[in-house]
């Protein structure tokens, strides 16, 4: 149907239509395509010209179709905004919030009436914000319609002033078995509106022209003989008994071939449907059934090609529809080519209607391109069969058909479902605009098309099977919208003479003439039989109408037409518009129809609204306050069966409300029926009985309404009316979400979710409190700011450190001062035993040092700066780095120690690194005494070397770089030229990097003066002469002692290129060198320092959380909690985060099960989802400030401060701190004076402008206060910090932890507070249940009558409480209820479960070990949810709490496990341990299973036959065991040892004698046998009711665990080998291989004879299938997809426990490959197709090529810095002193200017500065 809609122009009569709608409610009532619509167009205009405040107007239709067509009908011919909604959009899952937005975005609202109905029964929409309402085909406003329930219930009750106005259009008002004044009469009392019409006789609106045309009845057929084969072969099969059932009717309709070709088709289909059914086990008896249907199914596909095959019989890749779920049900007409027979051979096998059909449509074979049919059949294979038909017919080939068929309510056994583009709604309208653009020309349809189905094309209607009622026929005339088109109407001639049927229709009847002259039905044309017997009504098929009917539909509308212009007379009506029955009239009857009970012509429904106003003293509408939701008699069952279809369920069982029904006797009311409504055992209510009825219709209504009701008290059902699935609170990322404009037409932004790992935010760097001015000193420093030129004196806390690396004999020992006290006995351990190179193997141990207090000391400006600049100097020796600092802010400092070490050496602090003199002496030749001293090498930068040999025979001006070659062993003269890289033109360039070209030509270490800009420290030629060269070595320590250095392979290093230009950094002469005061193992010591002080600062982020929060955990615990893995450390959350995992959803669960007693168990996982989820963990973390201390940066030597904020980094160290020299020159020589070799300026480059260079000369490199950190980081650091609490305090150390850190509520102060608040929620059950018995007693005791007690009954029904009343043991007199057998019925028909008798709950109290005190908490453990049994509710909650139980005792078991377990084995191996199939093999092996109290013959089924396979696995294990040679290739070996320690049998406790359990079980059995989910919910549900009726004691669920679960898990789990699951070993070898690109696709097996495995698995690597096998569930063919990869390529299992989780290396090589090239079956696989390894190539690449370049660009700053301070000197060789010396101590001090110079700098001559 082509979306094209024009623009329509008003008619006169329209006109007058649309001013009388206008007046008042109307109905508009006209012929089909006589524009009804427009009229309704004209009054939405109208209405939204003079729309007053934010109101819609509504139009309502009846199908999809039609409110799609309406809506462009509506959006072409007005300007309003049009939106349309229907059921398949989801609107019904809406809140009021989403339909104000609609209010707000929409001026027209095009809908189908349900969807509006459910949104003001739900509240989310009010009728008083519509103030048009239009009803299309307002005919269907009666009974339960969607229309009549919107007046009935909410217009009616309406505040007249606010009610909608009222606009139907119909094409006739008349239903089956009406007189027209009572279809008139009830449409307008249900409508609220008046009926009007025009006259359109007179030729305003042309009709087709009618005609019927008759046949002869068919003679009594034989069954064929495919009919006679299938019904005695195929009989039990359900599609051949339906087809047995339609068979005689299609064969007295169409005749003998349409019987074999519905068979054909029926088989055809069944075929389709067996390839796409589900899987057996979900229904009694469902696998025998399924097998039992296959075998039907061969026998009937083998029936078909054996007596159907000459007829037709396609391949089956050539039927239609392959592709999709469902075959269509039409074949491609000519695909069928030689198939197609002439008329002549088919005729005597069709029926005589048939053929003359098959008549009418051939007189249009001259002119087919004219053609366009629509032929009206009332059954849905009909139509299928009629276009099978037609595609058979050779002369038929003109003829293109489809069928046009309504989505039919799905029925056991229907198969016939045609599916055409995916659905029967995407069938319709694509077949519908088929036939309007002409690819289509005849369309063989049901009822469906009757309706406002606008196809302007249509020029033949042909009415097969004759209409029911006077509407269907104006309706389906309608349909041929063109010009001198033809109606036809096929009828049967009952005539015994007439002995042959003509081939055309040229005994056609003009219908209108008929009606005309013989309004009665003429005596020779009266149905007779052969002998001429006039035939009664019901002689004629069922299926079949007569001319005579005809003539009464037509007639009928004869007769309303002349009612309604007699009403209208009769009114005074003048106008062109005829009204039917004036207003008063109109309320007359509209009172009329709805209070009378004894009227002939009201419908059941209708009897049914009267009885309830007046015999219903209840009420029937509920009213919600905060919504203005309604529950009423209609939508109350609705309601029910929404809840409980959201009730938590599993596979075996389908939950639905049980309605049963009781007859009572009243007199003067006749029986009376009572329904009590029972709900399954998870519900908030179990059982409503409701009040007596006059039928059981009303009485279930009448009873669902009480039990919705009392579900929205109780909170199990919303304001809105919907079940509570989610918890009320808005999850955090919700709450902070922004509101933004709903809008269906643009695509919503994604946002990340908060606390994915994708989700990363730049966070705050905590400085520890220890390292921060006190407020003290910070006030007192504010105070003096106006002598900016002093700083406050402040009080400092020393302690003294002793440091000693193992390579040095004694420890050197430094006072450490910080702004504030560190805790007490805090303890720095770091890895420094690992570098002791005596003890082999390495010691990992780590060794503590502990800062000794010595008090606190107040120091001044000077002596702050004094150790400021020791501090500073000592860490440029130490780590070649000078620190700048702020005197205000600095709140560490080092200092050296007395010899005593009782306080600070000042005088060493101030003197020690004073002498700064060259090391040249005048006349000194002999420097031996040098040899092994630090020295501070100028040439270098002023890193500090050791002097290893003195080279007398070489100066400054000696060629170095020649004699280096040879101390190398190199011959320069072989030495290539240096590398050439290719620009992108092509042209080679020399490759620049800093110093290459001139270190290739620098030959002196004159010469090399100039190039580093030393060239003023050089003495002349006449001084250097004979001054011999230094050989250095660099001191290069180890700093990082945070944790073990990894270990390397002992492997030869490959040979790496010498050297061969200029040495630089070898040698250096006394002339560019200072003696250094400290020795090398000071040097190694004091290395200490800066892992030190990291891992002193983490200690104290760690006490300051521990202290705020108050953990229980201990100090190193919190450390490890708070450090990710990111930094690279000792230690990483992840462990303690895996077991805070399990201990946030112990601890939630209790918290849940507790606060919240009366919800079930889907709410309940809801709400702890939203506890445990990690939006909500990093809502929290953010909360409590925790991401600034997380640790999460890795040591870098670049980023080592002093600890505390006031310390920044100098790009450089000042040259007055390396080295004075007496030949500082002011001047330089003249270019070449004294030098032979290349000038500085030969070095290229890069000069910066003026301002850049001084800053970058002397501005610190601050500390970087911030880092990007990922959500999921900072949320996971919440459970670690669980996990620490609970591994150092227990499980109360948790609850406390979980407190602090606001998991919990902070009312929940010890375990036993749950216990407590538990016990006082039973107490108060108990004492309501009691009080509301005593009351129902004393109001039938007291009642006076039999009425009297019948309405207290009623109303302590009303109060009934939910199940929870009677959960516990009560006494009898409290729980059984007071005598009345019409409050409480007995549904024992339902109830398979008994009660637990005393001996069985004995045995269970022995295997668990535990006795109860309260059984009816163990009877609660073993209710599935399907029971009926009203005394108990279902295991959900218990099996919800010991979930939670279980999984952490497992979690904790395996973070325990030596040796330790990484956190992905830990989840891999729980994954297995706390398995349902491992919990079902447990529970069966004990024998509970047997306890299990249900209503399912499903449960039934399934648990036995996984007892009968369990049992079948354990022999077959058995009699390998004891015949080894019965194993074969594939074994994986004997069973491993069991564990001594573990490895004993577990007994039966009931029993005296000693049992073995699980003899004969074979090894990893939950993968041998899978379970029902059943079985290992009721093991978790034993465990909650432990924990429940202990009074939430821990140590007695611990108790079970042990008893029950640890000896398997000993036995099974730990001690033998534990596979991995295959899915899981399929992901880690592929991953290890190196592809991530691995996926499973899953599907249908496409044979459908197959009957085991119904499902398909692909395993897929970057989209390509590498492995597929089948299963009887998607799960099961994913597991064999991965298994059968994994035996592909030769993949062992590996052992969760400890084994190689990859496996890649012990992959077989294939053996098509050559020795040379070795592959293996996983290369063959994977390389092919696998891009991964480029990706990260080129990815590789990219990075390296980053790095490469950032590195580039630091090298070239650091040279321009150089460069840029070397210049700085050399520019003014006077001012030098006074500018540099008051430049680097600017520097240093970040700007704070000094009351004076310190010591050191007032010992400077001026001009001896470098």
């Amino acid at each position: 149907m082509t979306e094209q809609t024009t623009t329509l122009t008003p008619r006169d009569y329209q006109l007058a239509l649309f001013e009388r709608a206008l007046r008042s409610n109307s109905i508009v009532m006209l012929e089909t395509g006589a524009g009804k619509t427009l009229v309704a167009v004209l009054l939405i205009e109208w209405f939204a010209q003079r729309a007053q405040g934010r109101t819609v107007r509504v139009f309502l239709s009846n199908t999809v179709a039609l409110v799609r067509q309406q809506a462009r009908v509506i959006a072409a011919n007005t300007e309003q905004r049009v939106l349309e909604y229907v059921g398949a959009m989801g609107v019904d899952d809406w809140d009021a919030a989403a339909w104000a937005r609609t209010w707000q975005r929409a001026d027209v609202l095009v809908m189908t009436p349900q969807v509006l109905l459910n949104a003001l029964r739900g509240g989310r929409a009010q009728l008083a914000n519509i103030d048009l309402l239009v009803f299309d085909e307002a005919h269907h406003a009666r009974g339960s319609h969607p229309y009549a329930l919107l007046m009935r219930e909410f217009y009616d009750h309406a505040d007249p002033a606010s009610r909608p106005h009222i606009f139907g259009m119909t094409a006739s008002p008349l239903a089956a078995r009406q007189s027209a004044e009572a279809a008139v009469g009830q449409l307008q009392a249900s409508l609220d509106a008046s009926v009007c019409t025009v006259d359109l006789t007179a030729g305003a609106q042309a009709s087709p022209t009618a005609m019927c045309c008759e046949y002869v009845l068919p003679p009594a057929y034989a069954a064929t003989p495919l009919t006679a084969a299938l019904a005695a072969d195929c009989a039990g099969a359900r599609v051949v008994e339906r087809g047995l059932r339609t068979v005689p009717t299609v064969l007295a309709l169409l005749g003998p071939m349409a019987a074999d070709l519905m068979w054909h088709y029926y088989v055809q289909q069944w075929r389709r449907a067996a390839a796409i059914r589900p899987p057996p086990g979900s229904a009694p008896g469902a696998a025998e059934e399924a097998l039992q249907d296959i075998v039907w199914l061969k026998r009937a596909l083998e029936i078909d090609r054996t007596h159907g095959g000459e007829l037709l019989d396609p391949a089956p890749d050539t039927l239609p529809g392959a592709d999709t779920d469902a075959m269509h049900p039409v074949l491609p007409l000519r695909a069928l080519g030689p198939r197609c027979r002439p008329w002549a051979e088919l005729r005597a096998r069709l029926s005589p209607q048939v053929n003359r059909l098959i008549g009418i449509l051939l007189q249009w074979r001259e002119r087919p391109s004219e053609l366009r049919a629509i032929v009206f059949v009332a059954r849905r294979i009909t139509a299928v069969l009629l276009t099978l038909v037609v595609s058979l017919v050779a002369e038929l080939d003109f003829v293109r058909a489809d069928v046009l068929l309504g989505a039919a309510q799905k029925q056991s056994g229907t198969i016939d479902r045609p599916i055409r583009g995916g659905s029967v709604r995407t069938a319709s309208q694509l077949t519908l605009a088929d036939f309007a653009d002409g690819r289509l020309n005849v369309v063989f349809a049901t009822q469906v098309a009757e309706e406002g189905v606008d196809i302007q094309p249509c020029n033949l209607v042909i009415r097969f099977d004759m209409p029911r009622t006077a509407t269907s026929l104006i309706q389906s005339r309608g349909r041929a919208r063109m010009a001198d088109s033809q109606f036809i109407v096929m009828v049967p001639r009952v005539d015994a003479s007439a002995e042959s049927q003509p081939e055309v229709p040229d005994g056609l009847i003009d219908c209108d003439e008929s009606a005309e002259s013989q309004p009665t039905v003429p005596e020779d044309l009266l149905e007779r039989d052969a002998d001429g017997r006039v035939l009664d009504a019901d002689m004629l098929p069922e299926h079949r109408g007569s001319y005579t009917d005809y003539l009464k539909l037509v007639h009928l509308e004869e007769c309303l037409r002349d009612w309604c212009r007699a009403e209208s007379a009769a009114a005074g009506d003048t106008g062109p518009v005829i009204v039917a029955g004036s207003r008063a009239h109109h309320e007359y009857g509209r009172l009329h129809y709805r209070l009378r009970v004894d009227n002939d012509d009201a419908d059941a429904d209708t009897l049914d609204e009267a009885w309830l106003e007046h015999g219903d003293r209840q009420g029937r509408i509920y009213t919600v306050t905060a919504t203005q939701a309604r529950i009423t008699y209609m939508s109350a069952v609705p309601i029910l069966h929404t809840y409980v279809q959201h009730l938590p369920q599993d596979a075996l069982c389908r939950l639905q409300p049980i309605f049963d029904f009781e007859q009572e006797p009243k007199p003067g009311h006749g029986v009376l029926f009572r329904c009590c409504v029972t709900l399954p055992s998870n519900a908030g209510v179990r059982r409503v009985a409701g009040p007596l009825m006059p039928n059981k219709k009303l009485a279930k209504q009448a009873a669902a309404y009480r039990t919705a009701k009392k579900l929205h008290q109780l909170g199990a059902i919303d304001d809105n009316l919907a079940p509570v699935v989610v918890s009320d609170e808005p999850a955090p990322e919700e709450a902070a979400a922004e509101d933004v404009a709903f809008d269906d037409s643009a695509p919503r932004p994604r946002r990340k979710p908060k606390g994915a790992r994708s989700s990363t935010e730049s966070y705050g760097i905590a400085v520890p409190q220890c390292f921060v001015p006190s407020e003290a000193a910070k006030e007192a420093e504010e105070d003096g700011e106006a002598d900016e030129a002093q700083v406050a004196p402040r009080t400092w806390h020393l302690y003294l450190l002793s440091l000693k690396h193992p390579s040095t004999d004694a420890p050197s020992r430094i006072i450490f001062a910080s702004a504030r006290q560190l805790p007490a006995d805090i303890a720095v351990p770091l890895y420094i035993n690992q570098f002791d190179p005596q003890i082999q193997p390495r010691d990992s141990s780590t060794t503590a040092l502990q800062p000794e207090y010595l008090g606190a000391q107040t120091l001044d400006a000077a002596q702050l700066d004094t150790l400021a600049q020791f501090s500073s100097k000592l860490f440029a020796r130490i780590m070649h780095m000078m620190l700048s600092w702020n005197p205000r802010e600095i709140g560490s400092l080092l200092a050296p120690a007395r010899a005593d070490g009782s306080g600070i050496d000042f005088e060493f602090a101030h003197t020690c690194f004073a002498d700064r003199n060259i090391a040249y002496r005048e006349g000194k030749t002999d420097y031996s005494d040098l040899v092994g001293t630090l020295v501070m090498d100028a040439l270098d930068h002023g890193h500090v070397k050791i002097v290893k040999e003195v080279c007398t025979s070489l100066d400054i001006y000696s060629d170095l770089r020649t004699y280096h070659a040879e101390m190398m062993g190199v011959d320069l003269a072989n030495v290539p030229a240096a590398p050439a890289s290719v620009e992108a033109d092509g042209q080679q360039v020399q490759k620049k990097r800093k110093g290459s070209k001139t270190k290739q030509t620098v030959k002196t270490m004159a010469n090399w003066t100039d190039i580093k800009r030393l060239n003023r420290l050089r003495p002349t030629r006449q001084v250097a002469a004979g001054v011999p060269l230094l050989r250095v070595q660099t001191i290069s320590p180890t700093f990082n002692y945070l944790n073990l250095a990894p270990q390397h392979a002992d492997a030869p290093e490959p040979p790496s290129e010498p050297k061969v230009g200029y040495p630089d950094g070898l040698y250096t002469s006394p002339f560019f060198c200072a003696r250094e005061p400290l020795q090398p193992d000071a040097i190694a010591n004091l290395s200490l320092l800066p892992a030190f002080f990291t891992r002193l600062g983490q200690l104290l982020l760690a006490h300051e959380v521990q202290s705020k929060l108050a953990l229980p955990a201990q100090l190193h615990s919190v450390r490890e909690a708070i450090t990710s893995s990111s930094a690279n450390t000792d230690l990483s959350y992840e462990r303690l985060e895996t077991l805070g995992d399990s201990v946030l959803k112990y601890i939630a669960t209790v918290m849940l099960f507790v606060a919240y007693p009366d919800v079930h168990e889907g709410i309940l996982t809801s709400r702890r989802g939203r506890i445990i989820c990690n939006a909500n963990l990093f809502t929290l973390s953010t909360r409590l400030k925790l991401p600034p201390h997380i640790i999460s940066l890795v040591f870098a030597k670049r980023d080592v401060r002093l600890p505390g904020a006031g310390w920044s980094r100098m790009p450089f160290i000042p040259a007055k701190w390396i080295c004075i020299s007496p030949f500082f020159k002011t001047s330089m020589p003249a270019e070449g004076a004294e030098n032979d070799a290349e000038p500085a300026g030969a070095l290229d480059q890069d000069p910066k402008s003026e301002e850049s260079k001084q800053r970058s000369s002397v501005e610190p490199i601050p500390l970087s206060t911030t880092r990007i950190l990922s959500e999921k980081t900072v949320a996971d650091v919440i459970e670690s910090l669980l996990g620490a609490s609970v591994r150092d305090a227990g499980i109360d150390g948790a609850l406390a932890a979980a407190r602090a850190l606001g998991v919990v509520d902070s009312a929940w102060t010890s375990w036993a507070a749950f216990a407590r608040v538990w016990r006082s929620a039973v107490a108060t059950r108990k004492r309501k249940m009691a009080q509301l018995s005593t009351m129902r007693s004393e109001a039938i005791a007291g009642a006076g009558s039999a009425d009297d007690s019948a309405d207290a009954n009623d109303l302590l029904q009303e109060m009934q409480l939910d199940q929870a009343d009677v959960l516990f043991n009560l006494d009898a007199e409290a729980a059984a209820p007071a005598p009345g057998p019409e409050l409480f019925f007995q549904v024992s028909q339902h109830v398979t479960g008994t009660a637990l008798s005393d001996a069985a709950a004995r045995q269970i109290e022995a295997t668990l070990g535990y006795t109860f005190s309260d059984r009816a908490v163990l009877v609660e453990a073993l209710t599935h949810c399907s029971s009926l049994d009203v005394t108990s509710s279902s295991y959900q909650r218990l099996e919800f709490l010991g979930d939670a139980l279980l999984d952490f005792f497992l979690t904790q078991r395996y973070y325990n496990h030596e040796p330790a377990l990484s956190p992905h084995r830990i989840t891999l191996v729980k994954h297995i341990a706390a398995s349902n199939d491992l919990f079902a093999i447990i529970l069966v092996c004990h024998g509970l299973q047997r306890h299990i109290r249900h209503s399912s013959p499903i449960i039934r089924d399934v648990i036995r036959d996984y007892e009968l396979r369990l049992g079948h696995a354990r022999r077959l294990w058995k009699e390998r065991q004891s015949h080894p040679d019965m194993g074969n290739d594939d074994d994986d070996g004997p069973e491993p040892a069991e564990r001594p320690s573990k490895s004993r049998k577990l007994t039966a406790g009931a029993n005296d004698h000693c049992t073995d359990l699980y003899a004969d079980l074979p090894p990893e059995a939950w993968n041998a046998v899978r379970a029902p989910k059943v079985l290992g919910d009721v093991l978790e549900s034993l465990v909650g009711a432990v924990f429940v009726d202990s009074g939430m004691d821990h140590e007695a669920v611990r108790g079970v665990y042990e008893r029950v679960l640890s000896p398997f898990l000993d036995r099974f789990v730990d001690s033998g080998k534990l596979s991995l699951h295959p899915v899981i070993q399929t992901l880690l070898v592929c991953q290890g291989w190196g592809c991530d690109m691995i996926s499973w696709e899953s599907g249908t097996d496409p044979n459908p004879l197959e009957f085991t495995n119904r499902y398909i698995s692909h395993v897929t690597a970057h989209g390509q299938r590498i492995s597929t096998a089948a299963g009887v569930s998607p799960r099961d063919a994913k597991h064999n997809a991965s298994e059968a990869l994994l035996t592909m390529i030769g993949a062992s299992a590996p052992n969760a426990l400890d084994g190689d989780l990859s496996a890649v290396h012990d992959l077989a090589a294939d053996q098509e490959t050559t020795m040379a090239n070795q592959e293996t079956k996983l290369d063959k696989l994977l390389k092919p197709v696998c891009t991964c390894a480029e990706r990260r190539r080129v990815e590789g690449e990219q990075r390296a090529a980053a790095e490469e370049e950032k590195r580039r660009l630091e090298e070239e700053d650091q040279l321009r810095e150089e460069e840029a301070l070397l210049q700085a000197v050399a520019s003014d060789a006077d001012a030098v002193e006074a500018d540099s010396v008051m430049d680097c101590d600017t520097a240093m001090a970040s700007k704070v200017p000094s009351a004076k110079d310190s010591a050191m700098d007032e010992d400077i001559e001026e001009g001896e500065v470098v």
